[in-house]
């Protein structure tokens, strides 16, 4: 047998990634049956949801209820400011009552999200059943793919998919967390805030899902920024020391991103932009701490 010949076999034999090739038409059926097992993952899941889309529906309004209670106690002190610059003018014709203390005005705010379509509301609900389904069905999906890629990647790879996987999922719900309790109530109530002197505030349920969709999976995006630079640093791309010397550039793409992600307010675009800054520290810091790490690790090999 040619030696050549021999040594390749065993180099094959020896080769995690060789032993468990598999020809074009394997990995067709491979990925089929992931992709089968994931969609009925998906559709149990969205049946089952479906089922309590009442409460789901509540959940995805809160952060709307929230802005609108802000948004009703500035429509309340507007009232009152009309009523006072109206001298003269009886408390009745601004409020429902002539109680100083009943501050409920005689043209409330609208408060109950509107439908501008006879589908609208059945839409928003499978849209909600939706989201919820790929977040509970979502690992799962994840695993599935996984177990697709696994196969043809050698340990090393498969350790450091084990090890930033996890943080990173970690991160990107807590970006979304971020964006459901804090973002979205404050910005959904700070916009029309601003032209609630001159404009009625008319929501439709069809917008806040947009806004709430957009800001929420926003955040959870930017909340990966450290995992990104650590990855950025471990593939040779870019120095972790220079991460220090572009902070101020950083800062002002920040800004730049918030404002272009977020609504016209200076305040929900320095929600989003601190944040940002706050994880670019820390994967800086991550990232010296791996470059300082494989540099022990290599000083270490070349001893021995």
């Amino acid at each position: 047998m040619d030696p050549a010949t021999s040594s390749r076999d065993a180099h094959d034999d020896d080769d995690p990634v060789e032993s468990s090739r598999m020809t074009l038409g394997e990995h067709l059926d491979e990925l089929r049956v992931r992709l089968i097992r994931s969609v009925i993952a998906l559709v149990v899941v969205l049946a089952v949801a479906y089922g309590f889309w009442g409460t789901i529906v509540e959940v995805v309004l809160q952060p709307y209820y929230t802005a609108m209670d802000m948004l009703e106690v500035d429509w309340q002190e507007e009232t009152l400011r009309r009523w006072q610059a109206d001298e003269g003018a009886p408390r009745t014709k601004y409020f429902m009552s002539s109680d100083p203390t009943d501050m409920r005005p005689l043209h409330p705010l609208r408060t109950d999200p509107r439908a501008d379509s006879a589908g609208a509301g059945i839409f928003f609900a499978l849209k909600c059943c939706l989201y919820f389904s790929l977040a509970v069905a979502g690992p799962y999906m994840l695993w599935q793919l996984w177990q697709f890629v696994a196969a043809g990647l050698y340990q090393r790879e498969k350790r450091v998919v084990y090890r930033t996987f996890p943080v990173a999922v970690a991160l990107f719900l807590t970006g979304v967390l971020f964006g459901y309790f804090f973002m979205v109530p404050y910005a959904y109530y700070a916009l029309p805030a601003m032209t609630i002197e001159q404009l009625q505030f008319d929501p439709e349920i069809s917008n806040y899902f947009l806004f709430l969709r957009s800001l929420s999976l926003g955040m959870g995006v930017v909340f990966l920024l450290p995992i990104v630079m650590l990855v950025l640093s471990r593939a040779g791309l870019v120095d972790p020391k220079q991460y220090g010397k572009f902070r101020g550039h950083f800062l002002v793409g920040a800004l730049v991103f918030a404002a272009i992600l977020t609504p016209p307010d200076p305040m929900t675009q320095i929600m989003m932009a601190a944040p940002m800054m706050v994880l670019y520290e820390v994967g800086r810091l991550v990232a010296l701490a791996g470059a300082r790490k494989r540099a022990e690790t290599d000083a270490a090999v070349e001893t021995t």
